[in-house]
């Protein structure tokens, strides 16, 4: 019965954007984020990211974060290829993969990899939704976010946006501007 209701709701959503072209995967997003870690670790901060669309299936991707609590300061880059693949008139799923590296207070300089599958896709000719999971190792510690988002176009270069993600032990929430191109 839940798999029916699941089904019958992602079926209604894709369905719903017919009317609306795929996602672009170039722009330019400059955002807040704050995050929420288990212990009373509340960093905060700004990230910048950004794709650029190499071909109809291919693309580049970048990601620089940078934040601060309580006179620690830490910043996350990731860099990396993506596949995108239209399975509707308005719906990509995509995959992505990264090199990622952190840097933070106390001498932690590592780096690692950041896997990413998920589905965008718009409702409208201005309204866009996101579900993704990516999966972190940087230093053999591995950690897997659940990502849902949105973004509104006001037009056809400036956009909103608004993305959470969760895992355990940690939440994160980022809004900000889009730019596309």
């Amino acid at each position: 019965m839940n798999k029916k209701i699941i089904v019958g709701t992602v079926l209604s959503v894709l369905s719903f954007g017919a009317m609306a072209d795929t996602p672009s995967f170039n722009n330019i997003e400059l955002g807040y984020i704050s995050f929420d870690v288990d212990g009373g670790f509340e960093p905060d901060g700004f990230e910048l990211k950004g794709s650029k669309e190499l071909s109809d299936n291919f693309y580049i991707a970048g990601d620089y974060s940078d934040v601060s609590d309580q006179g620690l300061s830490a910043s996350l880059i990731t860099l990396g290829v993506g596949y995108k693949n239209d399975f509707s008139d308005s719906s990509s799923f995509y995959a992505e993969i990264d090199y990622a590296k952190v840097d933070a207070d106390g001498g932690f300089d590592e780096d690692g990899y950041e896997l990413t599958l998920g589905i965008r896709s718009m409702l409208n000719d201005q309204f866009e939704i996101k579900a993704a999971v990516e999966y972190l190792e940087i230093d053999n510690d591995d950690t897997t976010y659940l990502v849902l988002g949105g973004a509104y176009d006001f037009t056809d270069s400036v956009a909103v946006y608004a993305d959470y993600k969760y895992e355990s032990d940690e939440s994160r929430y980022g809004i900000g501007v889009r730019f596309n191109f």
